[in-house]
């Protein structure tokens, strides 16, 4: 006779049944008819076994459960208790076989939930919290990306949850944006956790899955080379010819100095050439913003630099360089979040 039960510890919550799965297999070629119980001990005061009795035919498996229900009044315990099922002949009252076990007291979990999309707003979740136990729980909410990158807000992050109530908290993620590429996928996991021992696992995870656009799709980004490489040929064939071209003159008139840039860099914000100023008004007020905050950053013309992508008319690149490693440039990026949330390790 086989009896199977689980191999992780049963937890159980004082005054609440907890049902036990016990596989039971007949490997003889024989008909038994079985009945199970419990050995002696603290957990056989606890427990029902439905069905206590089992025919099974030759090679058949069945399940069947063991309810353990503790007094509400158990005190919680970390120790391991073990328990044993038995299995015994109905007619001859002959042991059969039997299976042990190992079980533990908890305090229940005293917050259930789920996470939903907020209508009409991307990037906007509403968890919703209810405590359906007898206690009040200190409760602590947190989020995360995966991956990571971006911003996050949670409102309140802190919850005290009284007994029979309920609450909703917001949560508002901004995913990283790349700047051209396709779609990319997000996750946003948020963790409930008992207020007063963040050590524990968490009460709760729920999970919310999106996407976000970058700021120029990969396809509209090869068009726009298309059509660069052809008017740069037409530009050679036309200066073959003879006939002047002035917006060629004036490159050469003013060739941009080049400038050194070191990788790993940290690369901040990009303002493209474009406008009556080629994007620089833009690229100055943000440089003074990021400058007033304190934060260390140069500003570079991507057609001065080998080291940075100049796709058509150039960029004005935020940046900050001179990290040894990665991991440092990461390390600036993310004590610099708040101010500039775009900033991403350029290797």
């Amino acid at each position: 006779m086989e009896l199977t039960l689980p191999a992780e510890p049963v937890a159980l919550a004082p005054g609440v049944p907890t049902r036990v799965p016990v596989q039971v297999r007949n490997p003889y070629a024989r008909q038994l008819d079985l009945r199970i119980y419990l050995a002696r001990g603290r957990a056989a005061g606890w427990a029902t076994v439905e069905p206590e009795t089992i025919r099974l035919v030759p090679g058949q498996t069945a399940e069947i459960g063991v309810f353990l229900t503790t007094p509400p009044e158990q005190p919680p315990s970390s120790s391991l208790v073990p328990f044993t099922v038995h299995a015994e002949e109905v007619a001859t009252g002959e042991p059969a076989g039997f299976a042990t076990a190992l079980l533990t007291v908890a305090l229940p979990v005293p917050v259930a939930g789920d996470m939903i999309a907020r209508p009409g707003q991307r990037y906007a979740y509403d968890l919703r919290l209810v405590n359906g136990t007898g206690q009040p729980a200190s409760l602590l909410v947190t989020a995360e990306l995966d991956p990571p990158g971006g911003a996050l807000q949670v409102q309140p992050d802190t919850v005290l949850l009284r007994p029979g109530s309920a609450v909703a908290v917001g949560v508002r993620a901004k995913p990283k944006r790349h700047l051209i590429g396709t779609p990319q996928k997000y996750s946003v996991v948020v963790k409930v956790r008992d207020g007063y021992d963040t050590e524990r696992p968490p009460y709760l995870t729920e999970v919310a899955t999106g996407t976000r656009k970058p700021r120029v799709s990969s396809l509209f980004a090869g068009i726009v080379a298309v059509v660069l490489a052809l008017g740069a040929t037409v530009a050679i064939v036309l200066q073959g010819t003879g006939i002047r071209l002035p917006f060629l003159d004036r490159g050469k008139a003013t060739p941009v100095a080049q400038v050194t840039v070191g990788r790993p860099y940290a690369l901040i914000d990009v303002f493209p050439h474009r406008g009556a100023d080629g994007g620089r008004t833009a690229a100055d007020a943000a440089l003074a913003r990021l400058v007033g905050a304190g934060m260390p950053v140069r500003l570079v013309d991507s057609l001065s630099s080998d080291v940075l992508a100049d796709e058509g008319a150039g960029f004005w690149v935020l940046l900050q360089d001179g990290f040894g490693t990665a991991e440092a440039a990461q390390q600036f990026c993310d004590q610099w979040r708040p101010v500039a949330p775009k900033c991403q390790v350029t290797s």
